[in-house]
């Protein structure tokens, strides 16, 4: 083979295989609102009666989108206003625009606990839940990456 055979052969592997070994996201491409769209349905909840954990209280009457957000103070669920359209499983830094955004539209902190949970400091993500109503409680469970969290609420009229 010719020496400007082989430079040829290697670059085109170079740019073939240059990708392989990054690390990929999945999720929609940016500009993929519909896929955004589906996305807050799915983390979109709205109580019926008010809900306690702790000392918070949320209200009930409104639907609200459910992030899991983290800052200096600690590991959060993060109840919002719906409307956002962030990607699902997208980290959002709190301190750019879209990150703004968000924590703007935020109306309760509830504070959580998860062990192999990784959202890094001063990042949201929006995730998928699933509500089950018992009795006298709700549990919410979460699965951002994987990882099952459960917050458990005193349903109160």
């Amino acid at each position: 083979m010719k020496p400007l055979s082989r430079i040829a052969l290697t670059l085109a592997l170079l740019v073939t295989f240059a990708g392989i070994g990054a690390p990929v996201l999945a999720g929609p491409e940016p500009g993929d609102t519909a896929a955004a769209a589906r996305a807050e349905k799915q983390a979109t909840y709205c109580p019926g009666v008010r809900l306690v954990a702790g000392g918070i209280a949320i209200q009930s009457g409104r639907c609200y989108v459910l992030f899991v957000l983290r800052d200096r103070r600690g590991l959060f669920l993060a109840f919002a206003q719906p409307g956002l359209r962030i990607p699902p499983g997208q980290l959002v830094r709190l301190n750019t625009p879209a990150g703004a955004k968000v924590k703007g539209r935020i109306f309760y902190l509830v504070p959580i606990r998860a062990s192999g949970l990784v959202v890094p400091v001063d990042h949201i993500v929006l995730t998928a839940i699933r509500v089950q109503e018992v009795g006298s409680r709700v549990v919410i469970t979460l699965s951002p990456g994987g990882t099952r969290v459960t917050v458990d609420f005193e349903r109160r009229p």
